[in-house]
């Protein structure tokens, strides 16, 4: 690319991990604790990526907006393998399955969980678990399943904490 970018360049915080092999393009803040795991893609070219204290972007994962479709993942957040947000903002302590797909627009409230391979088309309630395509409440999630999901997050940054410290 030839003259000056059209983006600014990513923000990540000393205390956040990014894989040799993820991708990190243009308008992308990852907060302390955050991690982008091996073949995730953050493309912050066209609108930001935000990715909250703690929060975890895990293999193959994408994250993408449109002009006006920021991506915001919140603190303590789990994407997991395989799956896309698009343009949607994940509150804090949600999880999102492997494979799942979450489109412009939407946002998944906190401590909500969409199971693996669903599509999310519609705002998820918080604390709730939805699931298929398109994904529909199934029922509402205990505190201790919701508090799970938050564990999961600090494991997978404690992960991340061992790898940053044994990169060459």
């Amino acid at each position: 690319m030839t003259g000056p970018k059209p983006w600014p360049d990513p923000q990540i915080d000393a205390n956040a991990w990014v894989a040799e092999s993820a991708v990190v393009i243009g308008n992308v803040q990852m907060a302390a604790g955050s991690s982008l795991w091996p073949t995730a893609v953050a493309r912050g070219d066209l609108e930001q990526i935000s990715i909250g204290a703690g929060s975890n972007v895990q293999d193959g994962a994408v994250l993408h907006g449109d002009p006006g479709q920021p991506v915001r993942l919140g603190a303590d957040v789990t994407v997991g393998h395989r799956a896309v947000i698009h343009g949607a903002t994940l509150e804090d302590g949600c999880l999102v399955g492997i494979g799942a797909i979450v489109l412009n627009g939407v946002t998944v409230g906190a401590g909500a969980l969409v199971a693996a391979g669903s599509v999310v088309t519609k705002d998820v309630p918080p604390g709730t678990l939805v699931m298929g395509a398109p994904a529909a409440v199934k029922r509402e999630l205990s505190p201790e399943s919701i508090d799970e999901q938050r564990c999961h997050a600090r494991r997978y940054a404690q992960l991340a904490a061992s790898h940053a410290r044994i990169r060459p």
